[in-house]
Order: C-alpha cells, then sequence, then structure tokens
C-alpha cells in the first residue's frame, strides 16, 4: 500500500513520535511511506524516520495556497492510496488540495481539543485570531468532509459538531512500548514528582510548582523533588522565574528535552499531569508503562484514557492547593502508592499496547479503502 503521512513537522510532540513509531511499522510491513511536512524543527525525529529508509519532503513555499498547490503536485506524483494528515494546519491543508487533485482516500486524525473554552484563561491568545482559526477551520472541514480518525471519544465529541461528524470516523488510542526500565534501580529513593511536555500555557506546569510551594509553606514539607521534562515554549520564563523567586532551586529540575524520558520516568515515584485540557495525553500513557501512581487533572478525555475513577487522583485544573493535597496523599501513603502503580500498568497493558494499536490503525486503512 502508498501512503502519505501529512504533518506540521517531525519535532517531537506526541502526535509527531506516535506517527513515526506507526510509519516505521508500516515500513516494516513493506508498504511504501512518505512523510509530507509543512515545517522542519532543529529538533526533531528526521534523522530516526531517514535512517528507517523512509522518504521525507518539506514543504518549500511559505503561503498557504503556495503550500496547498505544492502538496497536490506531491500528491500528483506520489500517488498515494492513503493520505493521513495530522494536526489542524495539516489536515487543512490536504482538505484544500482536494480542489487540484482527487488521488487517495483521506483520513485525518483528530489529536487534541484546540477550541477548548480553557484556552479563554491563556493571556497570550488572541480570541479573535481563536475564532477566525475555528472559522476557517469548521468551513474547509464542512466543504472537504474526510474520514476521521479521532484519539479519544472525548476529541471526537469535540469535533463532532463542528465537523458535522455522523458515520465517518473511528476511535483508536495511541500505543507506547513497554518501558524497558522497569526493574532500574530508583537510586537514593527520593520522592520525586515527574511532568512530561512542553513548557505551554495547556501543560499547567505553573500550577505544579505553586503546589510544591504549598506543600513547603502549609505543611513545612521540603523533601518532595520535582522534575519537568519536555522542550521550552512560551511558558519557560514563567516557570524559571517561579522557580527562583520561590528558592525551590534545590529541588525542582527543568532540564527541556531529553532523549531518556522511559528511563526519568523509572525513576521517578509519581507522575503529574495538571494539563488545562489534552486530547488524550500520550505522556500519561508513557507514564503507566513505568507502573507510576499518577494524579491528573479532572478532565473528561484524562478520565477516558485512565478508565476508573479509582485508576488514579484527580483535582480540578488550575487549583494548585487541591494538587497539593493530592501530592501529599501519595507522599504519606505507600500503599495508595502501589495500588495505583499496579493499576497504571494494567490499564496499559489492556489499552495501549502499541502492536495492537498499530493493527487498529492498518485495519482502518483497509476500511476506508473498501468504502
Amino acid at each position: 500500500m502508498k501512503i502519505m503521512i501529512v504533518i506540521d513537522s517531525l519535532g517531537t510532540g506526541g502526535a509527531e513520535k506516535s506517527m513515526v513509531v506507526y510509519a516505521k511499522f508500516l515500513k516494516k510491513e513493506s508498504h511504501d511511506v512518505i512523510f509530507i511536512c509543512r515545517d522542519k524543527r532543529e529538533v526533531s525525529y528526521e534523522e530516526e524516520v531517514r535512517k528507517f529508509g523512509i522518504n521525507i519532503r518539506f514543504l518549500q513555499n511559505k503561503g498557504l495556497f503556495s503550500k496547498v498547490h505544492e502538496l497536490s503536485t506531491h500528491i500528483e506524483e506520489f500517488k498515494p492510496e492513503i493520505i493521513h494528515s495530522v494536526l489542524v494546519s495539516s489536515n487543512i491543508l490536504v482538505r484544500l488540495s482536494r480542489s487540484f487533485t482527487k488521488k487517495g482516500k483521506v483520513i485525518q486524525s483528530l489529536v487534541n481539543t484546540p477550541y477548548s473554552q480553557e484556552r479563554k484563561k491563556d493571556s497570550r491568545l488572541s480570541w479573535q485570531k481563536f475564532l477566525l482559526a475555528k472559522q476557517f477551520d469548521l468551513w474547509t472541514a464542512r466543504l472537504y468532509p474526510s474520514f476521521y480518525h479521532s484519539i479519544t471519544e472525548t476529541v471526537l465529541d469535540h469535533y463532532r459538531p463542528i465537523y458535522r461528524i455522523k458515520n465517518n470516523y473511528q476511535i483508536i488510542f495511541r500505543g507506547r512500548n513497554e518501558n524497558k526500565n522497569l526493574k532500574m534501580d530508583k537510586g537514593n529513593h527520593r520522592f520525586t514528582l515527574i511532568n512530561v511536555g512542553r513548557q505551554e500555557f495547556a501543560k499547567g506546569q505553573i500550577i505544579l510548582l505553586k503546589a510544591l510551594k504549598y506543600l513547603e509553606t502549609e505543611y513545612g514539607i521540603t523533601e518532595i523533588y520535582l522534575k519537568i521534562l519536555g522542550f521550552e515554549g512560551k511558558c519557560s520564563k514563567n516557570l524559571q522565574d517561579f522557580v527562583l523567586k520561590a528558592e525551590l532551586q534545590d529541588r525542582v529540575q527543568i532540564p527541556g528535552f531529553v532523549k531518556n524520558v522511559e528511563e526519568e520516568l523509572s525513576k521517578s515515584s509519581v507522575f503529574v499531569f495538571p494539563s488545562y485540557y489534552e486530547g488524550l495525553g500520550g505522556a500519561l500513557i508513557e507514564a503507566f508503562a513505568a507502573q507510576l501512581p499518577c494524579i491528573c487533572s479532572d478532565l473528561p478525555v484524562l478520565r477516558e484514557v485512565v478508565g476508573d475513577e479509582k485508576g488514579a487522583l484527580f483535582c480540578a485544573p488550575g487549583d494548585f492547593k487541591c494538587l497539593a493535597e493530592q501530592i501529599l496523599k501519595l507522599y504519606n501513603n505507600k500503599d495508595l502508592r502501589d495500588s495505583l502503580s499496579q493499576y497504571s500498568y494494567s490499564r496499559f497493558k489492556k489499552a495501549f499496547q502499541l502492536n495492537a494499536i498499530n493493527k487498529q490503525m492498518f485495519g482502518m486503512y483497509k476500511r476506508v479503502l473498501k468504502a
């Protein structure tokens, strides 16, 4: 099968990682795969993809409609049976390209909830531009309907009224490999919290820092440590400034992007995910694979991923005092940590193993081709 994956970039986000892993599966199964990327990132999976023998082409033109025409040319040349696009900008490009070429069946992955009302809390967001972008997305989706792959029921519900989705969809979670570091010694056994995600408003990492400081001021606890892993972003300076002002330098590490995330997870005590909104939360799945007890924002999508209300601890997005109390609960209760750890791994084995997810994805391709 000839498959074209159209994606914003091969940067190291969750959607990008999932598609790289899936493309490698397709290549192993002897399918002809190509990536078409809107942009090139300094830190990315590009080298890994090329070493695996998968072709990559970057769109060279800058304007939207120039990119659309360039993408159409690639489609005409490659003649894919499946065109699989990921992320809003790339989905729009593929839709508009249908004005110039009808080759291939289109599948569009829906991987987040970009029009969530929680985004209004982000002071950096221009609400006028936000609404304009939403309207353009809506217009192109209704003008050029596609088959949709949604990574959760929650994401599908977010898009269903916008795109008028009826029966043209399939829900398939993201998958992850087993963590190979599960038997790793945790070293000095310090109680260490870990968060993985780009340093952006949506990830709520400032709330985690506030919770850590609250535990110090209200309970005198200074034996809880924290690592925040992930690319620098628009909130990086705020995070660093808070650490300095709150004098948390000895207990907080923010190293940015690291390649050994699985190892770092395995060395940690608790995974904390204080996001304001998520599409699924690939880092949460990786925490499950690392057998970590988890604390999450009380979002419908994260409850869907966890699968059981007793499978993790929850708190309202932005409520640092509640988050602090949940951290304290795990800090003081080893039995609860062990119970949640066991649940995390059982949930990973049941719902998120990569081989099973890859087979579901390819089954979706065959279904679309038969339609």
